[in-house]
């Protein structure tokens, strides 16, 4: 409708013009170069417009024809570019398929169609160390520095050289040079973070948990657990320097990051055992039990205990309150009803962990309780070769190589894992599931476990203990 309206109004124009000129042709005269014209204004008027359209389309042809060498080159360069792309392509997957030869002479055609310095490098650098060729590797990534744009890929690529050749100090500088350029990239962040553990610089680490925290690598509970640890494990430096104080003030805020926390409840209470502060020991202990109790915590709550055998019971029932149901809480009063001769007590609660969780330290404890209350060596010598039978018992043990360290420690002495070392049984015994460990053969001897699991792997096993063996302990 709208177009119609013009298209009128534009007819109209022209028509009114027509006539006018009709109605007052006039005359005009040109002399130019010895030339004369004469004629009317309207013939005038027509020549010119019909000149400005001959400009006009000279002007588009010539437009045309000034710009086609353009258009062809972009017709051929994306031509050039499909080629490069799709040798690219085909590059990267002759590397996924372990074809080194086939990914080289891909990158040949990336760098000869699409010339970009970047992905020729980035491909043959991966393709020379695929091939097992480390040092043509690490000299492409090195030129890949010189950009700013591939920069970050050349340091990530030197940095996971650096860690297969073990040199972690370059590791650790190109980690530094990474994150600065990109500092939320989560595998350089965490990369970056093991490499300073490594080196034992917690501050630095602590100040990395910030960008942690921002990109979202980790969550909330794990922060929290990193930053404790990290705290405590600047404790632990202070107190191998003797500064006491200080490092009580960091296990205090490590606690307070992290209150599920063992390990820094473990090393305040035995820090303020040391100093001879133990009702300060066992406030501590007491805080970390209504958490999660734990038989080290237990122990050490013993050990600072003064008075005579009924005076720790009573502190022993108030430790556990709120509590009582859980076996530790049950282990820990059994023993010192046993000290107490308090033999009713001991054996209800030994009863009561035995049937959650049968370990070995319970059979002992009944050992200790049967040879205590009525001098029976014989039922005692049975419950100890149950004992060899039962579940191990838990200790300080890392989580990443097994090992048992005898005491908690931020890192590792075996395999120098941070973070690893937990309260935790090193095997999980799996009896017949017609047995268990309290129960006998035929012949009166107990019954072996017939399965061994580990982290997750089972050794099924068939044989029982004939007459001529000897249970191992």
């Amino acid at each position: 409708m709208i177009r119609l309206v013009i298209f009128v109004l534009i007819t109209a124009a022209l028509v009114t013009g027509a006539v006018w000129f009709a109605n007052n042709p006039g005359t005009m005269t040109v002399i130019w170069l010895g030339y004369r014209f004469d004629g009317s204004i309207g013939m005038v008027v027509l020549a010119i417009l019909a000149m400005v359209m001959v400009l006009v389309v000279l002007w588009r042809i010539w437009f045309v024809i000034s710009r086609s060498p353009g258009w062809v080159g972009r017709m051929l360069g994306s031509r050039r570019r499909k080629k490069g792309q799709q040798a690219l392509t085909m590059g990267l997957l002759e590397l996924a398929s372990g074809d080194v030869r086939q990914a080289l002479k891909h990158t040949r055609a990336v760098d000869k169609y699409l010339e970009d310095d970047t992905l020729t490098r980035l491909l043959t650098a991966q393709a020379a160390e695929l091939e097992g060729n480390d040092k043509a590797a690490h000299h492409q990534f090195e030129e890949m520095l010189k950009s700013p744009d591939s920069a970050f890929f050349g340091l990530r690529g030197l940095l996971q050289l650096s860690l297969k050749a073990d040199d972690r100090t370059a590791a650790l500088d190109y980690a530094e040079r990474a994150h600065r350029l990109r500092p939320r990239n989560p595998s350089v962040l965490v990369t970056y973070f093991d490499l300073l553990l490594g080196a034992k610089r917690w501050d630095r680490a602590l100040t990395l948990l910030v960008d942690a925290q921002k990109a979202e690598i980790f969550k909330e509970d794990e922060l929290s657990r990193r930053r404790a640890l990290l705290i405590t494990a600047k404790a632990e430096d202070a107190v191998r320097d003797g500064e006491n104080s200080e490092a009580v003030k960091l296990l205090r805020k490590a606690l307070n990051a992290h209150p599920d926390f063992s390990g820094a409840a473990i090393l305040l209470t035995e820090l303020y055992i040391k100093v001879n502060q133990p009702a300060k020991a066992r406030d501590i202990v007491t805080q970390s039990w209504q958490v999660s109790p734990n038989g080290a915590l237990g122990q050490l709550y013993l050990q600072s205990l003064d008075g005579d055998a009924l005076g720790k019971i009573k502190a022993v029932e108030k430790l556990i309150a709120g509590k009582t149901d859980h076996p530790e809480s049950q282990l820990l009063l059994a023993e010192a009803a046993i000290n107490a001769q308090l033999w009713g007590m001991a054996r209800s609660n030994l009863e009561k962990a035995i049937t959650k969780n049968a370990q070995a330290r319970h059979y002992r404890l009944l050992a200790d309780l049967e040879f205590a209350e009525k001098q029976d060596p014989a039922k005692a010598r049975e419950l100890l070769v149950k004992a060899s039978h039962a579940n191990p018992d838990p200790d300080w043990r890392c989580g990443a190589c097994g090992a048992e360290t005898g005491k908690w420690s931020v890192i590792c002495p075996s395999c120098h894992s941070f973070g690893a070392i937990d309260w935790r049984a090193p095997l999980r015994l799996h009896n017949h599931p017609h047995s268990d460990p309290g129960q006998t053969d035929i012949k009166g001897k107990p019954a072996a476990p017939l399965a061994v699991s580990m982290t997750g792997t089972t050794i099924e096993g068939d044989e029982t203990l004939t007459s001529g063996q000897k249970p191992q302990s």
